[in-house]
């Protein structure tokens, strides 16, 4: 459907969704192909960099271009939450939190977006720096008191403070402190 899509339209939008699908069928070399496009089309589009970069990601020695595209991205638009979202999205797939947490502090000292802090916050709570999540989800619950992802953040991580496995009804969580999974990635208008 989206590659209908793009044969109708050339928008970010087409691209994206069929960069993405091709990602969820695994059709890396397809999805690379078509974020290339999307780059030739807008060169100066942040958000056709950002595609080629989470395409690119996704190849086994891909995150140093990744990053590159990242970067470029964010000199383009420094303003482009979807670019920032999308680095940190890589980044924790790659274990680099420290990295996640610099991209997004330099984020939120440009627009204190309330889905930065709780994205902050999960990762935050991912290096068990318990204090600093909590700080951050109460950060986008202020700016908004209704934002999902910042109040399952918040549950998760009073869970994990009580030592309660928060994937599991009661269950003491063990010492193993690479269970954190799941991130959810709140919707957001770049």
């Amino acid at each position: 459907a989206f590659r209908r899509a793009l044969d109708v339209s050339r928008g970010i939008r087409a691209y994206q969704g069929t960069v993405r699908a091709y990602l969820g069928m695994g059709r890396l070399k397809e999805a690379i192909d078509v974020a290339r496009q999307a780059l030739t089309s807008m060169p100066n589009s942040p958000r056709a960099l950002t595609l080629v970069g989470l395409a690119m990601s996704q190849l086994p020695e891909g995150l140093e271009k990744a990053r590159k595209a990242f970067e470029k991205a964010r000199s383009l638009d420094p303003l482009c939450a979807e670019t920032v979202m999308e680095l940190v999205t890589v980044l924790v797939q790659h274990d680099l939190l420290p990295d996640c947490v610099q991209a997004l502090q330099s984020a939120l000292q440009l627009s204190q977006k309330d889905f930065l802090h709780s994205r902050l916050g999960d990762v935050y709570s991912k290096m068990h720096r318990f204090p600093n999540a909590l700080s951050e989800y109460h950060k986008a619950l202020a700016l908004n008191p209704g934002l999902e992802c910042a109040k399952t953040g918040l549950d998760r991580l009073e869970k994990l403070m009580k030592g309660v496995d928060p994937d599991e009804d009661g269950e003491v969580v063990e010492e193993d402190r690479d269970d954190m999974d799941g991130f959810g990635t709140p919707s957001y208008n770049g």
